[in-house]
């Protein structure tokens, strides 16, 4: 199918800079793009020339704003980003406080298929954000997102469980919904490849180890008393998803699919337990657990997210087209809705409670 041969090359490079949801998002747009561009809306939706934004904001991480547009490819039935510098883009938090970011050239987002719009400041929990982006040919677009409250994570309990067939690592969930408010929840699997390097202290000084001159000094000192190689890891900013089973039926993956199919992500609202505690059980395929490439290293996050009703909404959505895609012809498939007015994609809002889990040895 088209969808498929969307351009996968310029989606990879993007791995090495964006967020898992902003790669998440970006991915689902490609996806959803593609799909739409063949059914050949009479909407002007996927034309050339419309601003994109590709964003999960999430609590605590800086502020970055994917802003790009889009282009025809090929015979028109393939959709391509392509970076926009000379946009004004203004954050607004709570309808008060207004930043203006800038354009960020820094290496780390030169393969990024869109600009990256930061500033140093940090989004909030339980805070409001609206994005408006003024372009002097594409026009404006506008979008508005809530960051929830933290989600209150009670307990995680591990274990390992045959489960159809396959000894897979099961995962009790607890947490305590909130009351008298609709709360949407999110439950994600990611391995986080992460850089391993090692350095050493002598006479009081740090030296890494990874430097030829570090490694000629340690050999010279290392039997000195005090003197240890010691281990330090940092992200790569590169993500493996993982894949997911639930048996709960008040999933909504139980409208999305059979149960005994693995997802991406795993939803629930809270219809069903409002102001209740709250136990799920996953299981997250091991397959990534353990790297036989040390470049592939690094640990297992387990997110459960507190989610903007939009990014709840949006991602579901994408699991949905991603089983469809298999079963119903692209001509019965409708897009689904981001919320960015006058452009394509989605801005949402999470804020998650993480455990990690270590499985490679990282020494």
């Amino acid at each position: 199918m088209n969808c498929r041969r969307y351009h996968i090359k310029t989606i990879a490079s993007a791995r090495r800079a964006l967020s898992p949801g902003a790669m998440a998002v970006l991915l689902a747009l490609a996806c959803l793009a593609g799909a739409s561009c063949k059914k050949g809306f009479s909407s002007d939706q996927f034309v050339d020339d419309k601003i994109v934004v590709l964003s999960e904001i999430s609590a605590a991480d800086s502020i970055r704003i994917p802003v790009g547009k889009t282009i025809k490819a090929g015979g028109g039935n393939i959709i391509r980003f392509e970076k926009i510098n000379d946009a004004t883009v203004v954050l607004t938090e709570e309808q008060v406080n207004s930043v203006v970011l800038q354009p960020n050239f820094a290496p780390q987002y030169a393969a990024n298929p869109t600009t990256i719009f930061t500033t140093r400041r940090r989004f909030k929990s339980n805070t409001r954000y609206t994005v408006l982006i003024n372009h002097p040919t594409l026009g404006v677009v506008t979008a508005t997102t809530l960051i929830p409250a933290y989600p209150k994570l009670l307990s995680v309990d591990t274990s390992y469980e045959m489960y159809q067939g396959k000894n897979l690592l099961a995962v009790n969930i607890t947490w305590q919904d909130t009351q008298d408010k609709t709360e949407y929840y999110i439950i994600e699997a990611l391995k986080e490849l992460l850089k391993i390097g090692h350095h050493f202290f002598y006479n009081g000084i740090r030296y890494d180890y990874e430097t030829e001159k570090g490694r000629t000094l340690y050999e010279q000192v290392k039997n000195n008393p005090g003197v240890r190689l010691v281990a330090d890891t940092s992200s790569l900013n590169k993500f493996v998803r993982l894949g997911l089973y639930t048996q709960d039926n008040n999933t909504e993956n139980a409208h999305i699919d059979h149960l005994s199919n693995s997802f991406r992500r795993i939803f629930l609202h809270d219809n069903s337990f409002n102001g209740q505690p709250y136990t799920t059980k996953v299981y997250i395929d091991p397959q990534f657990f353990k790297a036989t490439d040390p470049s592939q290293k690094g640990r297992v996050r387990l997110q459960l997210k507190s989610a903007s009703k939009e990014l709840f909404d949006y991602f579901m959505l994408y699991e949905k087209y991603k089983t469809d895609f298999g079963s119903v012809p692209a001509t019965q498939l409708t897009s689904p809705d981001g919320n960015i007015q006058g452009g394509i994609g989605i801005f949402g809002g999470s804020a998650k409670r993480e455990k990690w889990m270590y499985f490679d040895d990282l020494h």
